[in-house]
């Protein structure tokens, strides 16, 4: 039985699609990319009648269906045929010619070679370019740039169809012709000529490598171009030749000078100069060495030293240093990542016990010249004096270089230069007995005492401390005294308490400010309340804190209530004790000054009223009862004490004749 499929449309286009693309299609004619069928091919595939008109089927057996498109289908498709209408056919026919004419060339042209033959002399260059252009476009004038118009153009050889052009800064190639042209150009370019040196150059704008063929009309030429990938020179018939690659994008830029005399290498020569600091340490001197290298003739990359006796090699530092090692014979040996010439530097630290006989100097060996500095300081408490000297000579520190008096801020005592590797500096160094010094000081202290009439008093110290190892700072407070908050630096702190009775407050460790270290406040607000009640005249008794630490300047603000005399018979004055009454603050540099007292004198007492209501509410709340507004003498009269250095363990008070207080309650 005989099948017969029946495909039109989108299906049968598809089909005839997938025919075209595979090997097995038919021949393809003279590089036209059409198929070519002979007539009977075509009646003997189609089964195309000619002497029937109108619409009459085209019977194509599906086995010469599945050779033209590829495609297999499985069953019984063996005996099938594909009917198509002859006008469903020509359709089809106009459809694939309009898409192959519709679909467009990735580029207009591609460059398949070019290569550039030069002839290079002092007073210009000549070359050829033969350039291998495939042009894919098939309708139109097509525009091909290929040489600057900075050169001159000597000749050309171009296929028929093919036309010269200067448009621009550019020569471009006419054409409206597809498929392979060669083109040849002949031009000629400048030479530059500058301190024995010539040079030639021009922009390539043709795409694509390059391959240049130069020749030079002389030997022994040492020739270079910029930006090759290869490089190939030689000599023959007194005359040279070089062969190089260019990438695509680079210009073309040749330069060549007379070849120098090829000279044999040099051993290498190394020179050195030493920069070397020992810090005498409790039985240990502690070296920092800086060597200076300048290396001549040839690279290295080992670099060999010797280490004194009894020396321990902590560290080898500089620029491209791999590993480093010290043999049981004393010699450092140091490896770098890459060679090295000229100038390189060394840093190496290094130990060595005060009892060792022998210079503590690391030399570096195989130089030619050796010269060095040496600088001794102490970093203990001792005292170092140079013995019998020999192959150095001892100097004015002043003398010394620059980087080494860099490497500490101790003061040099002792300064020497040497000349060689043999230098000799014995030491001879006396210990002497530790005394202490202070780690903790108050520069000053400042008091804002308010004084009620009723006897109560309100009192704010801010100490402004330095320290340095102590944890706390330790307060002998006045008897009967409350202490109501703590701050240090800043931050409230929960003081304690000793077995003495002291008040502990826990110290931070002072900042360094250059080469000082910065001061930070601590303050204290405490409360004193007498037992009994204070008549309207008599003696008041104010004790102040005594601190553990030296204290520079005490400056004490003593508002007394406004209405209350504080005279003593004829006019002499009410204050007595170790704590005179001044007009105004002594100015210290150490202290805070008259003038940041007087500023902080009124902002503190309205501080200090503010904590003291808080207080008094808090107080009175816990109680139940309503708080009542008692007010500090802000407004009170205003007495300065003040003493000069007070030692740990000094007692501070002062004692104060007043009467009139009644009145103020």
């Amino acid at each position: 039985m005989t099948r017969t499929l029946r495909i039109t449309g989108m299906a049968l286009l598809i089909a005839a699609t997938c025919a075209t693309a595979r090997a097995e299609a038919p021949k393809l004619g003279d590089g036209k990319g059409q198929v070519t069928l002979t007539w009977d091919e075509f009646v003997k595939i189609t089964g195309y009648d000619p002497a029937k008109k109108g619409s009459q089927v085209l019977t194509i057996p599906w086995t010469q269906v599945e050779e033209l498109t590829g495609l297999k289908v499985a069953g019984a498709m063996k005996n099938a045929t594909v009917d198509l209408k002859w006008n469903e056919f020509r359709a089809l026919l106009e459809w694939s010619i309009k898409r192959k004419d519709e679909t467009p060339p990735p580029a207009d042209y591609i460059v398949s070679a070019n290569r550039y033959t030069g002839v290079l002399a002092d007073d210009g260059a000549t070359f050829q370019l033969v350039a291998q252009i495939n042009v894919l476009r098939q309708k139109g004038w097509k525009r091909i740039p290929i040489l600057p118009t900075t050169v001159a153009l000597m000749g050309a050889k171009l296929p028929d169809g093919v036309f010269l052009n200067a448009a621009g800064k550019t020569y471009e190639l006419l054409t409206d012709k597809s498929g392979p042209i060669d083109v040849t150009i002949d031009f000629a370019v400048a030479v530059n000529k500058s301190a024995g040196i010539n040079q030639v150059g021009f922009q390539r704008v043709l795409g694509g490598s390059s391959v240049l063929d130069l020749a030079i009309g002389r030997k022994e030429v040492d020739v270079k171009v910029t930006g090759s990938q290869s490089l190939v020179s030689k000599t023959a018939d007194q005359k040279t030749q070089v062969i190089a690659a260019v990438p695509s994008g680079t210009a073309v830029a040749i330069s060549w000078e007379r070849a120098l005399p090829k000279v044999a290498a040099a051993p290498t020569k190394l020179y050195a100069e030493v920069a070397a600091l020992v810090a005498v340490a409790d039985g240990l001197l502690l070296c920092q060495e800086v060597v200076n290298y300048n290396i001549l003739h040839t690279a290295v990359r080992e670099l060999g030293l010797q280490v004194p006796a009894g020396a321990s090699v902590l560290t080898v530092t500089g620029s491209n240093v791999q590993d480093w090692r010290v043999d049981k014979d004393g010699k450092l040996q140091v490896i770098l990542k890459a060679e090295v010439i000229g100038t390189y530097s060394l840093r190496i630290t290094f130990e060595q016990p005060t009892a060792a006989a022998e210079t503590p100097v690391i030399h570096p060996t195989g130089v030619q010249r050796q010269r060095g500095y040496l600088g001794v300081v102490a970093v203990a408490n001792v005292e170092i004096a140079a013995g019998a000297v020999s192959a150095a000579t001892a100097i004015d520190v002043r003398q010394l270089p620059a980087d080494l008096v860099a490497m500490t801020h101790q003061p040099i005592l002792l300064a020497f230069r040497y000349l060689g590797d043999q230098p000799k500096v014995p030491l001879t160094i006396k210990k002497h007995a530790e005394v202490g010094v202070l780690v903790t000081i108050v520069d000053s202290g400042v008091y804002t005492a308010m004084q009620l009439a009723d006897g109560r008093r309100i009192t704010k110290a801010i100490y402004s401390v330095r320290n340095n190892r102590n944890q706390f700072l330790r307060l002998k407070m006045p008897k009967d005294s409350e202490i109501w908050s703590v701050s240090v630096a800043g931050n409230t702190v929960s003081p304690a308490k000793d077995e003495s009775g002291s008040v502990l407050v826990p110290l931070v460790r002072s900042a360094r400010s250059s080469r000082e270290l910065a001061a930070f406040p601590a303050e204290i607000v405490y409360v004193e309340t007498p037992k009994g009640d204070v008549p309207d005249r008599g003696q008041v008794h104010v004790d102040l804190p005594v601190c553990n630490v030296p204290v520079v300047h005490v400056m004490y603000n003593y508002y007394a209530p406004a209405k209350g005399k504080y005279t003593i018979g004829w006019g002499a004055s009410g204050f007595s004790g170790p704590l005179p009454v001044v007009e105004a603050f002594t100015s210290l540099a150490t202290g805070a000054g008259r003038q940041v007292v007087q500023v902080q004198a009124a902002k503190q007492a309205r501080q200090m009223q503010k904590a003291f209501d808080a207080r008094v509410d808090a107080q009175a709340r816990a109680a139940g009862a309503t708080p009542l507004r008692v007010r500090l003498p802000i407004n009170g009269k205003l007495f300065r004490l003040e003493k000069i250095l007070v030692l740990p363990n000094d007692r501070l008070y002062f004692d104060l004749h007043y009467s009139g207080w009644k009145a103020s309650k």
